[in-house]
């Protein structure tokens, strides 16, 4: 017994136990005195609270692996049914480093960036929301039983969704926070419907006594709940929406981890305890790949770079259910290398992709913060008034165009790795073919990243300074300029020492599988090659004499003096490539040619992209035109009289006895 808390566990886990309660106890205190509280040493407070529980998180991480630990509230803490229990194990223990890790990092990022945010938001309810944000993933992740895990799952939608909405001055915000809770409420009655189709063939709310492979209908609802949460094609509308309008943090938060704990829930309950439900396989591994291509293809034409950084999570999320999806498929076929690979490829592509998607959005929300704008056709030249950021942000982009010697790089080879076993494994040929035309698409999908994110670097931080608020911009705080190293560091540490860290993670099968080896890259090796080849490279250009060296200006077609307007646009450095997925894109250029004389003599030519989203305008928008037309019909019921209402009550009650009667 610990504090009241039940113990059963294989090794001695009061360390353990301790640091789950020390550091919810910390997360719970940081969200009870945020409220009402808005002086600067009451927000250093919070701040200092907020990274001691990440900390802690981050220690629980590491005691937890490679043990299991089961803990049991004492019997007030009933959720009617079912206690709220808990289990700490090696699965767990990947997903809470990622967010004690990202989470410190926030902690490190927010003082600074909510400086500019001042007026805009309440501090108070910034970190009210945000402790329970954290707190309410973490008990996710650590969630034993169905009724424990839906309680912190709902925590976690409703406090991201405030969070979300932070920005109260803007409409935007609202209308994002909106459409997020929207996709919440559908994927929280879809896993609340598989959740109690599972109880009744198990009678029990334990994760550890169901057996979804023999139970595909509620399989199937808990995985399309699963995937609405983590943003897969093409239940993702919610994504590009709500974190361009969340601060920084926050869509570090959402895109690194909390999509992440979706993941989670599918590994657990799909793979784990040799649970895998393997009919969903093919069903799975399609939406992966089409996520893939439609992530890539939306974030290329986006000019809104946090909007562009939410369509590469589209992207990233559906790499990682591809590598579900092999695991499960592998499985199937009792293919040991394959499954095991495509589970470790999933969990280290989740690690991986947290690391350096937050990264990214430390460096959006540093550029916002500073520059006062996310608009790419607004900035330009900050290479030289912000170089951290600019290095720092050079660094995520590599990392999640998968150039080695990256974490990003060892993680999506390793999914290669699983699709070419598979497709050597087989003695399918249309099986085969499917899996060497994903091959391929993955492939496209690696060079439009590339172009993406050249696009992306290039324009914001090269070049000449396309607005005044550009061209003033500072580097960030000491402390968001930190927690951005911190996360690069990382990026590079996680890909030169990939081989350690795919090994450990394929200690963590499935219950009656065996240990297999796990390919791996010398990224070591490349590394130090590259480093001398770089260090040589900067010795011999400092060896010149500098008599050698001329200076010219750049030539500019004799137009005089070079501007800005010269220069690449986000809009021109996409646009071929746009117009050659214009069927998917819906992608087309609108002109505007004024003057009197305009065919001849022009006084102004404007040319604007448009792109339409398929989904948006041929599904969803339909949908919701069909939804709220019903919903005017039906609000005639609504006479505003009491005697009405209890007529309805009346009746709902003869019909329920009716249906009791006679079944």
């Amino acid at each position: 017994m610990l504090f009241g808390w039940k113990l059963d566990c294989r090794l001695s886990m009061d360390a353990t136990a301790s640091l789950l309660l020390a550091s919810s106890a910390l997360l719970i205190l940081g969200a009870t005195a945020s409220i009402g509280f808005g002086n600067l040493r009451a927000t250093l407070l919070f701040n200092v609270l907020f990274l001691a529980a990440n900390l802690l998180i981050i220690c629980l991480a590491i005691l937890s692996w490679g043990k299991v630990l089961n803990l049991t509230a004492p019997y007030p803490l009933y959720l009617g049914v079912a206690p709220l229990a808990f289990r700490a194990d090696s699965l767990s223990a990947v997903f809470t480093l990622l967010l004690g890790t990202v989470g410190t990092a926030t902690a490190l990022f927010s003082p600074g960036y909510l400086k500019h945010l001042q007026g805009r938001i309440s501090e108070a309810l910034y970190w009210s929301c945000l402790n329970i944000f954290v707190l309410s993933m973490l008990l996710v992740v650590q969630a034993a039983n169905a009724l424990t895990f839906l309680l912190f799952w709902e925590l976690m939608s409703l406090s991201s969704a405030a969070l979300v909405a932070a920005d109260f001055a803007s409409r935007k915000a609202q209308r994002a926070a909106l459409i997020y809770l929207g996709a919440t409420r559908i994927a929280t009655a879809l896993l609340a419907a598989g959740f109690l189709w599972l109880y009744l063939g198990s009678s029990s709310w334990s994760f550890a006594d169901w057996h979804i492979s023999s139970s595909f209908a509620p399989a199937l609802l808990v995985a399309l709940a699963l995937c609405i949460k983590a943003g897969i094609w093409p239940f993702h509308i919610w994504l590009p929406y709500a974190h361009p309008a969340a601060p920084s943090p926050i869509s570090a938060l959402m895109s690194g981890v909390m999509i992440k704990v979706a993941l989670y829930a599918m590994i657990r309950l799909l793979i784990m305890e040799g649970n895998g439900s393997f009919a969903l396989a093919p069903l799975l591994f399609a939406l992966g790949t089409v996520s893939t291509v439609w992530g890539v293809l939306f974030a290329l034409v986006q000019h809104d770079l946090k909007r562009l950084l939410a369509y590469h999570s589209v992207e990233n999320v559906g790499l990682i259910l591809m590598g579900i999806a092999i695991c499960m498929y592998g499985q199937a076929q009792r293919w040991q290398e394959v499954a095991t690979i495509g589970l470790v490829a999933a969990l280290f592509h989740c690690l991986n992709h947290g690391i350096f998607k937050s990264l990214l959005f430390f460096g959006a929300g540093t550029i916002d913060a500073q520059a006062h704008t996310r608009e790419l056709s607004h900035l330009g030249g900050l290479a030289k008034n912000l170089p951290w950021t600019m290095a720092c942000f050079l660094v995520g982009c590599a990392a999640i165009c998968a150039l080695p010697p990256l974490n990003g790089f060892a993680s999506k080879w390793l999914v290669y790795q699983g699709l070419f076993r598979g497709a050597c494994q087989t003695q399918d040929k249309f099986v085969a073919g499917v899996v060497l035309t994903c091959i391929g698409i993955l492939a496209l999908v690696s060079g439009l990243a590339i172009a993406c994110f050249s696009k992306a670097f290039s324009v914001s931080f090269l070049g000449r300074a396309r607005s005044r608020s550009a061209e003033r911009a500072t580097e960030g705080t000491p402390l968001m300029v930190l927690s951005q190293i911190l996360l690069a560091v990382l990026c590079l540490l996680l890909g030169i020492f990939s081989p350690r860290v795919t090994k450990a993670l394929s200690t963590i099968t499935p219950s009656g599988s065996t240990y297999s080896q796990v390919p791996s890259l010398p990224l070591l090796a490349l590394a130090l090659i590259l480093a001398v080849l770089l260090i040589s490279l900067y010795f011999l250009a400092f060896s010149w004499k500098p008599g050698k060296f001329r200076t010219y200006i750049t030539w500019e077609c004799g137009y005089g003096q070079l501007t800005a307007r010269m220069q690449v646009t986000a809009e021109s450095f996409a646009h071929s490539i746009a117009r050659v997925f214009t069927p998917i894109l819906q992608y087309a250029t609108r002109s505007e040619i004024t003057g009197r004389d305009r065919r001849h003599f022009p006084d102004q030519i404007s040319a604007e992209p448009v792109m339409v989203s398929l989904l948006e305008s041929r599904v969803y928008g339909p949908f919701i035109a069909g939804v709220r037309g019903i919903s005017e019909h039906f609000s005639k019921v609504q006479a505003g009289s009491i005697h009405v209402y209890l007529l309805y009550v009346f009746m709902t009650l003869i019909v329920l006895l009716a249906i009791g009667i006679h079944s």
